[in-house]
């Protein structure tokens, strides 16, 4: 698919866009000269500019891509996750190391891939057994 040729400063928008979590009004005003403008008039702008169907369309790209990188990035299978910590048990065991920071490691790309849930339960009585505690 060809793209659309957008101005320079559009193409500024888009980067900003992307990369800043989505905040139009921030990538606005990194794209565009926004000294003598209200918040407002900025968040204005930066809605219509999202909007026009040059830009979007390259939004509509760029999102798709931005989703294909993390796509490959996130591929830790739960074995993947499994082998590593299993390598670090069989080193502490030999060498009775402290690898604290390498299981800790692991475990958040675990958890960024999903493979750790936090499970929380929540016991007691119902609401009102609780409100009345507060008083």
């Amino acid at each position: 698919m060809e793209l659309p040729k957008l101005a320079d400063k559009q193409q500024k928008f888009v980067l900003f866009y992307v990369t800043n979590g989505n905040n139009a009004s921030e990538a606005y005003r990194k794209s565009y000269d926004c000294s003598n403008m209200s918040k407002e008039s900025v968040n204005v702008e930066a809605s219509k500019l999202l909007k026009n169907p040059k830009v979007s369309l390259w939004l509509d790209v760029a999102k798709t891509n931005v989703q294909e990188v993390f796509k490959d990035e996130i591929k830790y299978s739960a074995k993947d996750c499994f082998d590593e910590l299993a390598e670090v048990q069989a080193r502490a065991k030999k060498d009775k190391g402290n690898y604290t920071q390498e299981i800790k490691a692991i475990e958040l790309k675990g958890k960024l891939a999903g493979h750790f849930v936090d499970k929380h339960q929540v016991t007691g009585g119902g609401l009102a057994e609780v409100l009345d505690q507060l008083k």
